[in-house]
């Protein structure tokens, strides 16, 4: 009768701790119920500063509860689309321009969309050749910047198959107004010379302060 005993309250303890496991485990792991299918492959086209025009690629991750999503922003722009041709055929300016930037969003209140903040690396360069002068010498000036900088983000996802995404932001190293190159002359020699951001390319001067914004616009699968 004593081994009855022990044994039924063993069974009462063991049914005791499953239960409380399986509701630790349903407290820490609780499963989202939402009326709306998360697409996780994003592909899209944005326009804005600094990345100018070009694509957009995200993936929402399974992680958090598919909040978590990996973000690439690519552009490469040729110099004729945004240099005005010269009056005359003394100078020509080639500069080509690429923006890579990759990073992290993390959506809020909705899995894989809606409100997100984002932290990202953001690389640009800018490559090309300009004509200079200099005591009635012509040479040619070689082009090749690059700079970095980690940036924070805050953005929306608005929309399912068909969406919308504004963002604003902020880059902790901003773009500098000019951009240092090397000039070589006729006679063979060499000088540093200042290639002016603003003046060349009109760019509003607020981009020169770390203001990042763009709005794109994509398809979700």
């Amino acid at each position: 009768m004593i081994k009855l005993k022990i044994t039924f309250s063993g069974f009462v303890l063991l049914a005791f701790f499953s239960m409380q496991t399986v509701f630790a485990q349903e407290t820490i792991e609780p499963v989202e119920e939402r009326d709306y299918k998360v697409r996780p492959v994003r592909l899209g086209l944005k326009l804005g500063f600094p990345n100018v025009i070009g694509g957009n690629i995200e993936y929402v991750t399974p992680l958090f509860n598919d909040r978590l999503a990996v973000n690439v922003d690519y552009s490469n722009i040729r110099s004729d689309w945004f240099l005005a041709e010269e009056d005359d055929d003394t100078e020509t300016t080639e500069l080509n321009f690429s923006y890579l930037e990759g990073g992290l969003n993390y959506y809020f209140f909705k899995a894989g969309k809606g409100l997100y903040g984002g932290l990202s690396y953001g690389r640009f360069k800018f490559e090309g050749q300009t004509s200079v002068e200099k005591d009635g010498q012509e040479g040619i000036g070689e082009i090749d910047y690059s700079h970095s900088s980690i940036g924070i983000k805050l953005g929306a996802k608005i929309g399912g198959l068909f969406y919308l995404r504004p963002e604003i932001g902020y880059a902790f190293d901003s773009m500098p107004e000019t951009v240092d190159y090397t000039a070589n002359y006729e006679d063979g020699t060499s000088e540093r010379e200042t290639y002016d951001l603003v003046e060349e390319l009109a760019v509003p001067d607020i981009f020169f302060k770390g203001f990042m914004a763009n709005i794109g616009i994509g398809f979700a699968f």
